[in-house]
């Protein structure tokens, strides 16, 4: 990708999380690392976004995080990656750290077909990221194409741990989706952040304090 970590500004892509809007996450992130420019995309639009080799670093979360560690072979192997509330597996059957159990998330799914507003809604209050609404308004035609097709992501997809050193990941030790423990039993270098949740803004607090080894763009 083009550009590097000692370029005057720093350029970040941020994925998002299912459901997750990606100029308010890369909001979030602009507020750790003011000097940098933030770019954000949805999972699904991850791969043109991706495909453009603009960024110096990348970020992930949730489902994102997922997105890039499928991907992990594009990634080059001294960009900095970071992973907030990274997805090994999502489904409690997995056995990968998902706290939700599949008959719940194909509940969410048809729940989204048929009154998308509020599968949002409830989506958000589960995963501690009630500030969102009424951020997030009724999805388009496309952007509920986009949506249900994530959802299908979560129900199958898995990806091992990285294998890279220049890829750092945190996670809420009060996570209602994801169990800290077993991600750290699956990836020791992840870092627990005390009293978060699955809210990515104490992550990226976190994340700025190790970033590039405390080192900032």
């Amino acid at each position: 990708m083009a550009g590097s970590a000692t370029d005057a500004v720093m350029k970040f892509l941020w994925i998002s999380g299912w459901a997750v809007p990606p100029v308010w996450l890369a909001a979030l992130a602009r507020r750790e690392w003011p000097d940098a420019e933030h770019t954000g995309c949805t999972p699904s639009g991850a791969e043109n976004e991706f495909a453009a080799e603009k960024y110096d670093a990348i970020g992930g979360y949730s489902l994102g995080a997922l997105w890039l560690m499928r991907h992990a072979e594009r990634v080059p192997v001294k960009m900095p990656v970071i992973l907030l509330a990274p997805v090994f597996a999502f489904t409690a059957e997995q056995g990968s750290g998902g706290r939700v159990a599949l008959a719940q998330l194909r509940l969410q799914r048809r729940r989204l077909r048929a009154s998308p507003r509020s599968a949002l809604i409830d989506f958000s209050e589960r995963a501690g990221l009630a500030e969102l609404f009424p951020v997030v308004g009724e999805p388009n035609p496309e952007a509920l194409t986009a949506l249900d097709e994530e959802l299908g992501w979560l129900e199958t997809w898995q990806a091992p741990p990285p294998a890279s050193g220049s890829w750092q990941g945190f996670v809420g030790e009060q996570d209602a989706l994801l169990d800290a423990v077993v991600l750290k039993r699956i990836w020791p270098a992840l870092e627990i952040v005390p009293g978060a949740t699955h809210a990515p803004a104490p992550l990226l607090r976190a994340a700025k304090n190790a970033f590039l080894g405390g080192r900032q763009p």
